[in-house]
């Protein structure tokens, strides 16, 4: 049956990689006038499918620049955007939101932020050929080249993987990158499209695509960013409130000056400061790593936001995420995850797409005897909660236990005697 299903698959392969062959013949037009701004939006305006990309920095700059906006559709054309000729490109944005297009991109979410940055919305209907491939046991963050290799059996170009699309002007070579990232995102998007029909998983994939539509899902709400700060869990929790604060205030001052957030503060000065149990300006000076020039512009708001976050009552520390919960939660979250491999080996689907650790984890310390299954927590939501989620539930209600089969020596879910 295996060597079968195989022998359908590197058939299929064949057949898409003759049918879209041409697309890599497909000459794509370089837009940087106005004039061409109109007339590659006249094209694109109509078309039901459009593949996206984008090339963008963002080492110097808290927001993304953009470098390059590549936009592909079915009738073997490509137009590569230049956001550093054109002014405006509004046209380009207009095309894009249109709600009667499906946008295809792969690991959209950054374009998906650019795209939210610029207009202050996100673009709908979409398709992302990296979370359609996860569902279909390809890997659960396979790059796109990877990608493309196996459905069409075409190696791309990875030279110009970290090119600097800021100078111009751009060479022969970028631009060919640039329109391969869109031109063969249209025969992955069809194959997969049909696995997943076939597999009826396509409303799975829908469900996916909402949560990546969500605006709340992009919001940066300001109290919560200390916890990238790195090594946060070193402090205890009222160095927590007061790290907080501080991250906070660098957040907004970063958004202000459009800079990186550790060109404001580095994360070692922040968790410095939090840790002090005095501080004033002239203490800022001594720090290892803080800016002069920092201290004498903000080195005011600084300590205040340094006391604010040392006022706070117990009561409103932040909780420490060094545990998720009692005594014996991290071995349930092993047996857990044992049983979501099963369930993902079964189904030929990336186990992280069933559930993440973190779900486990909070699965396995919320679920404290109370018997009441917690509403926030992925794996239990959906076409989840179908393949996976009520057999966890089962698992830590007792109801069922994970054996090792006789004849084979394999795991099983077997009921409790």
């Amino acid at each position: 049956m295996l060597q079968s299903l195989q022998q359908i698959l590197d058939c299929r392969k064949a057949a898409v990689s003759i049918i879209f062959m041409p697309m890599q013949h497909i000459k794509p037009v370089y837009v940087d006038t106005t004039a061409k701004l109109d007339e590659a939006c006249r094209r694109l305006a109509d078309a039901p499918l459009l593949t996206i990309d984008t090339e963008f920095h963002r080492e110097k700059t808290y927001y993304p620049t953009l470098g390059l906006v590549q936009v592909a559709m079915e009738d073997d054309y490509c137009a590569l955007f230049d956001p550093l000729a054109l002014e405006i490109l509004d046209p380009l944005w207009d095309v894009i939101y249109q709600p009667h297009s499906l946008k295809v991109f792969h690991a959209g979410r950054q374009d998906m932020e650019i795209l939210l940055y610029i207009r202050g919305k996100l673009p709908e209907p979409i398709f992302d050929t990296q979370v359609a491939a996860a569902m279909l046991g390809m890997g659960e963050q396979i790059g796109f080249g990877n990608l493309v290799h196996a459905i069409t059996d075409r190696r791309l170009a990875k030279a110009e993987s970290f090119s600097d699309w800021l100078t111009r002007p751009l060479k022969p070579s970028q631009l060919a990158y640039a329109a391969e990232d869109v031109t063969y995102l249209l025969p992955v998007y069809h194959e997969l499209k049909s696995r997943l029909e076939e597999t009826g998983r396509l409303a799975w994939l829908a469900e996916e695509q909402a949560w990546l539509c969500d605006l709340e899902n992009y919001a940066n709400h300001h109290d919560e960013v200390f916890w990238r700060v790195k090594s946060v869990n070193s402090l205890r929790p009222h160095q927590m409130a007061v790290l907080r604060e501080l991250a906070a205030w660098r957040e907004k001052r970063a958004q202000q000056a459009n800079q990186p957030r550790r060109r404001i503060l580095s994360d070692e000065v922040l968790l410095t400061m939090a840790r002090k149990s005095k501080l004033s300006i002239e203490d800022m000076r001594h720090l290892r790593g803080m800016p002069a020039v920092t201290v004498d512009r903000h080195g005011a708001q600084l300590l205040t936001a340094w006391q604010q976050g040392n006022a706070k009552e117990k009561q409103d520390w932040p909780r420490v995420r060094r545990s998720n919960g009692t005594k014996g939660s991290e071995l349930k979250a092993d047996l857990l995850a044992t049983l979501v491999k099963m369930r993902a080996k079964e189904e030929n689907i990336a186990p992280s797409m069933l559930a993440s650790r973190s779900d486990l984890a909070a699965l396995a310390a919320k679920m404290n005897g109370s018997g009441e299954a917690p509403d926030d927590i992925l794996c239990l939501q959906g076409w989840r909660r179908d393949i996976v989620g009520n057999d966890l539930l089962d698992l830590l209600h007792g109801k069922t236990c994970l054996r090792l089969d006789q004849n084979d020596g394999n795991p099983i879910i077997a009921p409790v005697p």
